[in-house]
């Protein structure tokens, strides 16, 4: 009975990522007090914009020139499916399937990075909207409550994690990462994401705030992991190795 053995470019798209991972590390200890300085700026404009969220979020819909329905049914699309599970981690995957049938070490590169951009965001915005504990806009509508944090044993309720918003950093991380390796990828992966803005603010699941600072999230981690794999990019060309796997 033969032994199972992972395929080489699974493993060789695991040490892909480790390597990336490293560059990302590197690319962190150089700019840490410009880190600093995002940080408190996202905390800056939050706090900025929070007192001014319930208006800023009406005004977006009242300001509607398109049929209410069709904007509706689109932005449900956008804000159901554009999610991780459902968009960031199954496109990271048809990367890494077309560059597995391709033998294209490029397009296995760019599910590696596609993956580490939406992912890092997307962790590390859970640690806060997964603890904050803020309603969401359709959950205060429905309920006396008043908008603040309410902690981490209700954020893990059903409509208490609207700050930071997920979908902003998994989306953004992504788009953000892969514009820095492929920018024709990148400009449609990133104009998907400021689609996913919209639709999760036109459906009630988000302020303006949440959407930003998770935007936010996701542009820094995604422009670490952009120039991560720059600094770790192979010595040979990617389109010389390709055939070699």
């Amino acid at each position: 009975m033969k032994s199972f053995r992972t395929p080489r470019p699974l493993l060789a798209a695991v040490a892909q990522g480790r390597t990336i991972l490293r560059g990302c590390w590197t690319v962190f200890l150089q700019t840490k007090v410009a880190t600093l300085v995002i940080v408190l700026g996202a905390i800056l404009l939050a706090w900025l914009l929070w007192p001014h969220d319930r208006a800023l979020l009406d005004a977006l819909h009242a300001s509607r020139l398109y049929d209410h329905t069709a904007a509706h049914n689109l932005a449900w699309y956008l804000g159901t499916f554009g999610d991780y599970p459902t968009y960031n981690l199954p496109l990271a995957i048809i990367l890494l399937l077309a560059g597995i049938a391709t033998k294209s070490l490029t397009l296995r590169r760019l599910a590696v990075i596609a993956f580490l951009g939406a992912t890092l965001a997307g962790v590390f915005d859970d640690c806060f909207r997964l603890t904050l504990g803020r309603p969401r806009p359709d959950t205060l509508s429905h309920a006396n409550l008043q908008d603040r944090f309410y902690g981490p044993l209700i954020a893990l309720r059903g409509g208490f994690q609207s700050f930071p918003s997920g979908h902003a950093a998994s989306t953004f991380g992504m788009g953000i990462a892969l514009l820095m390796a492929e920018w024709r990828l990148g400009l449609v992966t990133t104009l998907i994401a400021a689609a996913v803005v919209w639709a999760r603010m036109e459906l009630g699941r988000h302020y303006p705030s949440d959407v930003l600072v998770g935007a936010i999230i996701g542009i820094y981690f995604g422009l670490l992991v952009g120039y991560g794999a720059r600094l770790r990019r192979p010595v040979r060309s990617l389109d010389s190795r390709a055939r070699s796997d």
